[in-house]
């Protein structure tokens, strides 16, 4: 996540026109050399500390990349280069060795030295010529007692074992196919996914794998850390320090389709909704306590608390806090509806009344009120 915020102050601290020219620069650089490396050193003049994984990528990649399907390698590159200070015109990428090669080739000047340089390339066979004889004596030697070795080896070492070793030989391979066979489920295993996801409007959260005592409930779109899991019971992180159990039958693994990048679902908030409280940017009040909520914004109208959670709210919107930092914003009355959310990305879960879309650090989760024409929206951190 700290690519990402480092991302998004750059996006919320520039105006557009700045952020358009610098997308327009990084796509022609990516077109010119197709690395991040020379484009980290054309925009910044300097290059990174760590080595991209994927040096090479497309402008392609990068275009695709800004109209939101999610890309690693992009991602770190594009909060690496804000993070640094941009250079105002595009720098070179290292052409120093190009333009000393062009005097190295002139016909008119210092024609002797490559004449020396000639010379100096005839004394070192001569050098090499005094050489050879030692080593040829010790690679007779290495020869003499390996042929030695072998003979020993093959005429009074392997003669006695000709017979049993040949079958004892073969068993090994078939114990290796065997291991080998054996370790490929155990790579699948590992590939199963360990988060779950509440697909239900409300779920009740058990304290106890029996499912009697009900700890807290959980909303469609909430995402919970797997802890142990059965065909009826998953047990599940709730914070650092607690844990319950859920109905398995109530839960996903799999969301419809991938994560989007923060940066649109971050926007996509800004232009749809109310943020007129944001002082700073959406992601500085995410980590806020109590107290920075307080000196901002005054007590709040009215506060909620149950086992998990802390909620404080102020006029038509509330904010989740969990040990005393803020993990999610909640827009109380909104007119938002399943097709309107779905302009952002493809709902990644839904129902009828509810709906989901999820990038690399945050989630977007909806909610019908019955009985009315509002829905509840609330941008939440992932922390999975």
């Amino acid at each position: 996540m700290h690519r990402s915020l480092q991302a998004l102050q750059y996006y919320t601290s520039h105006s557009e026109e700045d952020i358009q020219r610098l997308h327009e620069r990084i796509r022609s650089s990516l077109a010119s050399t197709e690395s991040l490396t020379d484009t980290m050193i054309r925009l910044t003049g300097q290059e990174p500390l760590v080595p991209f994984k994927q040096d090479t990528v497309t402008a392609e990649e990068w275009t695709a990349f800004l109209a939101g399907k999610h890309h690693s390698q992009l991602a770190d590159f594009y909060g690496t280069l804000v993070a640094r200070p941009i250079l105002k015109e595009d720098g070179p990428i290292v052409q120093r060795e190009e333009e000393e090669i062009v005097p190295s080739l002139s016909r008119t000047h210092r024609e002797t030295e490559p004449r020396r340089q000639k010379v100096k390339v005839r004394t070192e066979p001569r050098v090499k010529r005094k050489i050879p004889w030692g080593w040829l004596a010790l690679l007779l030697l290495c020869f003499l007692l390996g042929a030695a070795g072998t003979y020993v080896y093959s005429n009074y070492l392997a003669r006695p074992a000709t017979t049993e070793p040949k079958s004892t030989v073969e068993q090994p391979v078939t114990v290796e196919k065997s291991e080998e066979k054996t370790k490929e489920p155990e790579t699948d295993a590992k590939a199963e996914a360990n988060v779950l996801y509440v697909k239900t409007r409300n779920t009740n959260i058990y304290s106890d794998s029996g499912l009697t005592d009900t700890l807290y409930e959980a909303d469609f779109g909430d995402g919970y850390r797997i802890l142990e899991t059965t065909d009826t019971v998953s047990k599940i992180e709730l914070t650092d320090e607690l844990t319950g159990y859920i109905k398995t039958v109530d839960t996903t693994k799999s969301l419809k389709e991938d994560a989007i990048a923060d940066e649109s679902l971050l926007t996509w908030v800004g232009d749809n909704l109310d943020t007129s409280f944001v002082t700073e940017t959406l992601i500085d009040l995410i980590g806020k306590s109590a107290e920075d909520l307080n000196s901002a914004y005054g007590p709040p109208e009215r506060t909620f608390s149950d086992e998990v959670n802390t909620y404080l709210f102020y006029g038509n919107h509330f904010f989740t806090l969990q040990n005393d930092k803020v993990i999610a914003i909640d827009w109380s009355e909104t007119a938002i509806t399943n097709a309107e959310l779905a302009t952002l990305a493809p709902l990644q879960l839904e129902t009828d009344t509810t709906g989901l879309v999820t990038s690399n650090s945050y989630r977007l989760q909806r909610f019908e009120k019955a009985g009315t024409s509002f829905s509840r929206v609330r941008l939440a951190e992932q922390n999975l």
